[in-house]
């Protein structure tokens, strides 16, 4: 009767910690839906329900763009209802790409609609951290160009297209470049050997991003024949068209480092932030931004690359063009931003 009860208490035991770890798991495959509905609503949000989307952030939520940055749920509040509510009331996102690993959402998106009655269209990319095991946003970066707003209003339109102009003509092997000579610097631009790469895709993925002067070449081998890549300027198609382009950057940003910060990993997509320092044809600059690696699936080739950031913050460094970039970000946040104070 003792040996029964025995083996009738360990039975059970072990029923009971089966029961459990079901219940642990289904929990959370449960947390990871909910924190993807969360993510896509948040960047999917619309004038109408601005409202149901606040209790998704944390009171001391933390919030930044190119231009904005924002601190605590009062004065996220206030910044959705000013930049939805009231100034891109017909403003509309749509989610393309997006992954969700451990705490981290991220996700590329493309929106339109009117900034203060000026049409736009922009694509940029997302990342959200969510506090351990909860449904709610602590912190929320989005990355777009500015540029893109910038483009479509008189007065700025001739300042952000003279620089995509330059910038083109110093590093797009493609482009028709309509000025005379434009200078690039090709000191330090010297081609090291090609090294052993792990056959890891986060390795490479991490490794496309922090590219530079000194290591550019060793990325070559991972562009897949169809590979494509884009930044809020360029737009660049076949690896022998990535070569000559990142062979024209380097010489023109010999100094030019990235820095990787965050980074996520899942189903052959690679995501990251970073923050991006050098100079560009001698302009000095220190810009943040987010990219996306797509792999073809189970390999480390890659096929298709975007890097968002927003070309003002290279701008910035451009005697002639700093004042284009600093009145564009007092006309957006004096619109948009409850905590900014104009100086005008």
């Amino acid at each position: 009767m003792r040996k029964f009860i025995h083996a009738f208490t360990m039975l059970a035991g072990i029923v009971m910690i089966l029961i459990s770890q079901a219940c642990s798991k289904d929990d959370s495959t449960n947390l990871h839906q909910e924190r993807l509905e969360i993510g896509r609503a948040l960047l999917e949000v619309q004038a109408p329900n601005v409202d149901e989307v606040l209790p998704y952030y944390t009171d001391d939520i933390e919030y930044h763009d190119p231009i904005v940055d924002i601190y605590g749920i009062q004065d996220m509040t206030a910044f959705f209802n000013q930049l939805i509510t009231d100034a891109s009331p017909n403003l509309v996102t749509i989610v393309e790409d997006e992954t969700l690993i451990d705490d981290i959402y991220s996700a590329t998106w493309t929106m339109s609609g009117d900034f203060l009655n000026v049409p736009y269209q922009a694509k940029g990319i997302s990342i959200f951290k969510f506090s351990p095991n909860s449904s709610q946003v602590y912190y929320q970066r989005d990355y777009y160009s500015e540029g893109d707003i910038m483009a479509t209003i008189p007065g700025l339109d001739e300042a952000i297209g003279g620089f995509r102009m330059y910038y083109r003509c110093s590093v797009d092997p493609t482009y028709d470049c309509p000025l005379a000579n434009v200078p690039l610097n090709a000191e330090n631009n010297q081609l090291r050997s090609l090294k052993q790469i792990s056959k890891d895709q986060l390795v490479v993925g991490r490794q496309l991003v922090e590219i530079n002067a000194g290591n550019w070449t060793n990325v070559l081998p991972f562009l897949e024949s169809n590979y494509e890549y884009h930044d809020p300027i360029v737009d660049i198609f076949t690896p022998a068209t990535m070569t000559e382009f990142l062979g024209r950057l380097f010489a023109g940003s010999s100094d030019l480092y990235t820095t990787v910060e965050d980074e996520t990993m899942v189903d052959d997509i690679y995501m990251a932030t970073w923050t991006m320092s050098g100079e560009f044809n001698g302009a000095p600059f220190s810009a943040p931004g987010m990219s996306i690696v797509k792999f073809v699936e189970g390999t480390t080739q890659t096929y298709y690359s975007r890097d968002y950031y927003t070309e003002g913050d290279v701008m910035l460094g451009v005697p002639d063009l700093r004042d284009a970039v600093l009145g564009f970000r007092d006309y957006y946040r004096s619109a948009v931003d409850p905590t900014y104070v104009s100086p005008q």
